[in-house]
């Protein structure tokens, strides 16, 4: 592809002012999407899809070397016309309202990688080496496209390169059919930059209290709801509009704790966690395996938490971080003032990167430009449904935003493609739906002010929104939610020559007080042992704030907790100090805060 030189950005050289200065860090970092590749005739993913299992042998294991058709880059081998393409199918059916516009960045793992060695190339194994990245810059977005010149590779019976994608296959089990590949959308901030990154996960640890929702004794209710029409299987398959990419929703949701990366060498030249940690840190990932081998045989290798690995390897490179966040504003400053179109590569020798006029198509699909208010993409794709469309929910009408609830929107897609003629969209009685969809609109607040007490009918809600593909949560920690839920306490702010109040956001913190009764019910938790003391904490100081959590809600939130949680004699009486409120104080509680 032929390209008009623009001009060169030199490689970021400056000295932090102070050695002791700390850096910008990696926060908020927040699991979006995920898909595996299927191996098809035609591009197909699955969504969520899942990660292999790590599942070692319990005694040494010879393998046979790598073979065949190794992927280099899969998503421009299957999609080379629009390699990202999938991260935006995959995040618009986890999350069909997700606001792009709060993304200064959406790239891959590998692009980030290239520029941290380009700035330093002590972090590479191999020292610098050239690369090529496409940029588009839309509004206040910048899309970084990974170029390669080979998309995958041949291994001969004759050709040797080791031994680890047949130690992967050996030592870990595939969760999904088909599949030739896990991928996964996090974002996060570093320093004043919002990022969306796209990697693979090579595996996940198997942790049941996350991954298993707890029961909660509806076992009829759920029934139902499997046989609900178009519930979702294995078969169901759809295709976005003007693409070629079909998704299939199937597989589970696994937290980004438990995911992990796999590295295999033979056993006399130890793998130096330094080399590895650059990658770990772009991807936020906490676990490793280091396999080494003895002519193709591994014994079974431990899996290690990183994660303070990774955190000194932030701070001890701050100097290089700075560097990263200065050169990727530069980039999108440069190719936003020449029509937010270029290509950046470095020849792997010299101290700045080219920057071309980037020629040929638009990275994307047209629908999708839409969401980034585009007013020359297609408009097809918010014809196909519309926002507010009629349904009638067992014996009721409703009318609901199908964007902000992804079954109804895949149920009403699949009608239209079976009866293209048909205006009316019936569907079975769904469960606590008229609640379900009173919170989703007016804030999850509302749920505690239908329901009151009543814990059992609580766990249907919870089951009812886990069934409509709502992230109540939102991607939020339980540190997440504890910030919400401190929003209600007035704060006091310096004015002239003295302090006024500022009040407290109680909306805010009582939308968080459901977040948190749904991730107890639902036991969607990273480290149950360690999580016990935070849930703990963020329960005592809702039960413990009567002026901004009712009755109803302080209930709920401590029953469930104590459902979910065994509890200490000593937490049992933090808690108990406030119960008397609850059963002194029952005049005036239940007004329409909630």
């Amino acid at each position: 592809m032929d390209s008009t030189w623009i001009t060169d950005i030199p490689r970021p050289c400056f000295e932090l002012a102070n050695a002791e200065m700390i850096g910008p860090s990696i926060t908020n970092v927040e699991h979006l999407s995920s898909y595996n590749w299927i191996e098809s005739s035609s591009p197909t993913i699955a969504v969520p899809g899942c990660p292999p299992l790590w599942s070692p042998p319990k005694a040494a294991k010879k393998v046979t070397k790598d073979s065949g058709l190794i992927y280099i880059a899969q998503n421009a081998f299957r999609l080379p016309e629009s390699p990202l393409e999938p991260l935006f199918r995959s995040l618009y059916t986890e999350r069909p309202s997700y606001d792009i516009h709060e993304v200064d960045v959406i790239t891959d793992r590998n692009n980030v990688r290239k520029l941290l060695s380009y700035i330093n190339p002590n972090l590479s194994r191999n020292g610098p080496e050239p690369f090529t990245i496409e940029i588009e810059v839309k509004d206040n977005t910048a899309i970084f496209c990974r170029a390669e010149t080979e998309t995958h590779t041949f291994i001969g019976p004759l050709d040797f390169r080791g031994y680890g994608h047949q130690f992967e296959k050996a030592f870990t089990t595939a969760q999904v059919s088909g599949s030739t590949g896990h991928h996964r959308i996090i974002s996060y901030n570093l320093g004043d930059l919002k990022l969306m990154l796209r990697y693979e996960t090579d595996a996940y640890v198997e942790v049941a209290s996350k991954l298993q929702p707890r029961s909660s004794g509806n076992e009829d209710i759920l029934n139902m709801m499997e046989n609900l029409s178009l519930s979702r299987s294995e078969n169901y398959s759809r295709r976005a509009t003007e693409s070629k990419l079909a998704i299939q929703e199937k597989g589970k949701r696994i937290p980004i704790d438990l995911t992990l990366e796999i590295k295999t060498r033979v056993f006399h030249k130890p793998i130096d966690i330094q080399e590895v940690l650059p990658q770990l840190w772009v991807s936020q990932t906490p676990n490793l395996v280091r396999a080494y081998h003895k002519s193709g045989t591994f014994e079974p290798p431990e899996v290690e938490d990183v994660t303070c690995d990774i955190h000194r390897w932030e701070q001890d490179h701050a100097h290089d971080i700075w560097s990263l966040v200065v050169l990727i504003k530069e980039i999108i400053r440069v190719v936003r003032e020449n029509d937010g179109n270029a290509i950046i590569k470095y020849d792997g020798r010299s101290d700045s990167l080219a920057v071309s006029k980037r020629e040929g198509s638009r990275m994307l699909p047209v629908d999708l430009y839409s969401k980034f208010g585009d007013k020359k993409g297609s408009t097809q794709a918010n014809e196909s449904i519309s926002r507010r469309t009629t349904l009638k929910i067992g014996d009721t009408f409703h009318n609901v935003d199908l964007l902000t609830i992804p079954y109804l929107s895949s149920f009403v897609r699949f009608q239209r493609l079976a009866q293209p003629q048909n205006t009316d969209f019936i569907h079975r009685d769904i469960p606590l739906f008229d609640i379900a969809l009173k919170g989703l609109e007016s804030g999850y607040r509302q749920c505690f002010r239908c329901l009151r007490g009543n814990i059992p009918r609580y766990h249907t809600l919870c089951e009812t929104y886990h069934f409509l593909g709502i992230d109540v949560p939102a991607g939020k920690t339980i540190e997440n939610i504890f910030v919400d839920l401190r929003a209600c306490k007035t704060v006091y702010e310096l004015g002239y020559k003295s302090y006024r109040g500022v009040r407290g956001d109680k909306s805010r913190a009582r939308d968080a007080a459901f977040r948190l009764l749904f991730l107890i019910i639902r036991g969607e938790f990273g480290d149950e042992r360690n999580e016990h003391a935070k849930v703990y904490n963020a329960v005592l100081f809702i039960v413990s704030h009567p002026g901004t959590f009712k009755k109803s809600t302080r209930i709920a939130v401590r029953s469930v907790f104590e459902e979910r949680f065994v509890i200490s004699m000593k937490q049992r009486s933090q808690l108990d100090r406030w119960r008397k409120r609850d059963t002194t104080n029952s005049s005036g509680d239940e007004d329409n805060r909630g």
